[in-house]
């Protein structure tokens, strides 16, 4: 069995936060001040509020993984004296 690559843990976790964030927007909202606001709940905004918390997620998540390892590799190749 192949064990799942670092990039797809990170992207299914973007997926997860990018969820939660996007509900959390629409919490404080009921359903009759969407609709009047803004005509009616448009998908494709929620949509558009899905992608930029998925992008905000899955940089957060690669930048961290990197300066993770990087610190690591720094670490490992440094003499001990």
């Amino acid at each position: 069995m192949k064990a799942p690559s670092l990039l797809a843990i990170s992207i299914a976790w973007s997926v997860v936060i990018a969820c939660i964030m996007t509900a959390i927007t629409f919490l404080h909202q009921t359903p009759g001040e969407v609709a009047a606001a803004e005509g009616g709940l448009q998908w494709g905004q929620v949509g558009f509020l899905f992608l930029i918390w998925f992008i905000a997620a899955e940089l957060t998540l690669v930048i961290g993984g990197a300066l993770y390892f990087g610190v690591a590799l720094l670490l490992r190749r440094r003499p001990r004296g």
